[in-house]
This record gives C-alpha cells, structure tokens and sequence, in this order.
C-alpha cells in the first residue's frame, strides 16, 4: 500500500474530520514522510457531516482491514444504503447506491479518534495554535476550519440554506439504514441514523426564518416519527470555497477550504479528492493551475447537484421555496447543453459520463433527473 517517494516533511493544521483523513491518507500512502499535526486544544473540532458516499468505507477497507461490524462498533455507525428524498419535485424516492454497494453513517468525534489512534506511530500531535509562518515543513496542509471571512474565498451564492437546527433523539437500535431527506415548509430536514441515535438537521435560511419556528416545526416533524429530543443545537454557515487552494507551500481542506450545505453527503468525499489532488501535486508533479481549475470546477458542479433539489421544488409554496427555486434556474441556466446531452442517453448503455459531474455518476444522474421529475425542466 505504501509507496517509497524522497522524503518529505508534512504538517497538518487541525485534527477534525479533514486533519485526521490528511494524515492518514499520507501516512498510509507514502513510507518516507515525517507529519506532524498541529492543533489547538481550547478549539472544539466540529462533527457536522456523519454521512457519506460509498468510495469512503471502501477506501478505509483498504487502508486498514475496516469491516462494516467495526463500523458498527467503533464508530457507533451503521449502513447507509442511499437517501430518502421525502416531500421534494413530483413523488418521493430512493436515491440508492448500485448493488452491491453500500456507505456508512458515523459518530464523526469517533471517526477522528480512531484515524488519530491507527497512525499515532507515524504521526507526532502537537497541542500549539501555530500559523504557516511558524512551522518547519516541506508542505502545510491546513485544515484548521477557518472559514471565509476575507476576499479568498468564493461565495457559493446559489445555495439558499445558511443555518441549521439540529436536534439528536435517543434509540435502542436502528430503525432505517439509509439518510433521510424531507422537504419542510421552510427548507429540508436530513436524518442520520446511528447505532443509538439519530440526529435530526433542519436546514434553513436565518434571513427569511428565524431559529423558534424553524424549531417548532423539526420537533412536530420529531415527533411524527415517534421520537423524543434530548439534544439541540443551533448553527449558522457560509457557503464557500476557495478561490486558489493550492499554493506552492500551502493547501487547504475541510471548512479552511470549503463548505456546502449537506445535501448530498458530499464533504468528505471532496476531503479525500483533496488529499489525492495534494499527493499528485507533491509527487507527480501536477500543475498548480491546473489543480486550482479542477477544484473551482468540482465546486461549482457540486453546487449544481445541489440545487438540482431545488429546481424541483417541493410541496409547500413558502417564500424560502420561491428564493430557492430562483436561484436554482439562475445556477442551471447556461448549462442547459450539458444536462441535454446526459438526459439524452439516461437509458443508453454505451453512453459514458467523462468522470462523475463532481460526487455524481451517471447512475446518480439518472436516478435523480428521473426521481425528482426533472426531465422536463432541464
């Protein structure tokens, strides 16, 4: 698994979700690099994003031996067999996985620990809030979630949701195995289903709504599923990315790079294209202008698939689903030509997808266009 390349000093910022899938992905694919990761114990890592698609699990497989039973157990995870679209475009649907594929749900704080734990002997962890100028390393990989606040950034202005309330509600064993993803009056609510939890996430625009009805409306929708909540938490977001990621020292990953609503589970799927993007550009010689258009257009792909969603609508004629629904025909109007081209061959064996459209295949395409009825909008 292991690859012998000349030796390289590697730092990494921050041992969240995106730290620790960079220092192992390093760790385990080069035999010849020194890391060492930085981080900031007053700083609380975040464990947004318990979702994922089906690469994830495989690769962890790979690396180190992970079965679904250990998911399981150490990572109080459980099954994700696809998504659950409730209340959005003309039915419900499954947007399932391919057979025999499968992904995973997780407790993110576990997730982390266990990485950390399984390359502890190649990494050393230091406990310094440190900036790049401080650190003595060939490459900086800073992923310290640190997210927009200055002119780096882009804004992704397509998307309509900026704040969460999500609620945690207690169980004895899970009762569905896939996410959750219900169109609400006032934007859409996920489900992720643990081992003995399940978090309930309602996603919404803090400008149009604000955080008491947003909260009445989760726990009406809580408890027509039978559940209790014991938990509640109130966040607010950005959604951006970067507008250079890949310097000649310095890359970012994680929300020091970006972040898109969860529609999708596409985070750490984009967390691991990261990592391969930095590993090509350290050993095989990758152009940095080149990787910096790869990652601008893989976002503004991703923010397609997203308000794909939204472009279909939902049941409720609310002002949150008007402004979505505008954003979403000012995103997908100059793209027209593409999705033609796809919708024209959904059916069509021969016809091969150039790459997946950011975490999408064609399979995904298909099921999506088809299961919001989109055929006709597109």
């Amino acid at each position: 698994m292991e690859i012998t390349k000349k030796p390289l000093k590697l730092a990494v910022i921050g041992k969240g979700t995106a730290g620790s899938f960079a220092l192992n992905h390093f760790a385990q694919y080069i035999d010849n690099v020194e890391i060492n990761c930085y981080y900031d114990s007053n700083i609380k890592e975040q464990t947004v994003g318990e979702g994922t698609t089906v690469d994830v699990p495989e690769t962890l497989y790979k690396q180190h031996g992970l079965e679904f039973h250990d998911i399981f157990e150490k990572l109080n995870g459980n099954f994700k067999t696809g998504i659950n679209y409730i209340g959005w475009g003309k039915q419900d649907y499954m947007h399932t996985f391919p057979v025999p594929n499968v992904s995973m749900h997780f407790n993110a704080v576990k997730l982390q620990e266990m990485l950390q734990e399984l390359n502890k002997d190649k990494v050393t962890f230091i406990d310094k809030n440190v900036s790049h100028n401080d650190i003595d390393a060939d490459y900086i990989i800073d992923c310290s979630g640190k997210g927009i606040g200055n002119t780096s950034y882009n804004k992704a202005e397509y998307i309509p949701v900026n704040a969460a309330v999500v609620m945690q509600c207690a169980w004895t064993t899970p009762l569905y195995f896939h996410t959750l993803c219900i169109a609400a009056k006032h934007g859409w609510v996920f489900g992720i289903p643990l081992q003995d939890r399940t978090s309930f996430g309602y996603m919404y625009n803090k400008d149009i709504n604000n955080k008491e009805e947003i909260e009445q409306e989760l726990l009406e929708i809580i408890d027509s599923y039978g559940y209790t909540s014991y938990k509640t938490n109130h966040l607010k977001f950005d959604n951006y990315f970067k507008k250079i990621n890949y310097k000649e020292r310095v890359a970012y990953n994680g929300n020091a790079s970006f972040f898109l609503e969860p529609m999708e589970a596409t985070s750490i799927a984009t967390i691991d294209d990261i990592n391969r993007d930095i590993f090509d550009l350290l050993y095989n010689n990758r152009n940095l202008d080149y990787l910096n258009r790869r990652y601008n257009t893989w976002f503004k792909q991703v923010q397609d698939i997203i308000t794909m969603h939204y472009l279909a609508g939902s049941k409720y004629n609310t002002e949150f689903w008007t402004h979505a629904k505008d954003l979403a025909v000012k995103c997908l109007d100059n793209k027209l030509d593409l999705y033609d081209n796809i919708i024209e061959n959904i059916t069509n064996p021969d016809y091969e997808l150039y790459g997946n459209y950011g975490t999408w295949s064609l399979e995904s395409f298909r099921q999506n266009i088809v299961g919001l009825g989109l055929l006709n909008k597109l």
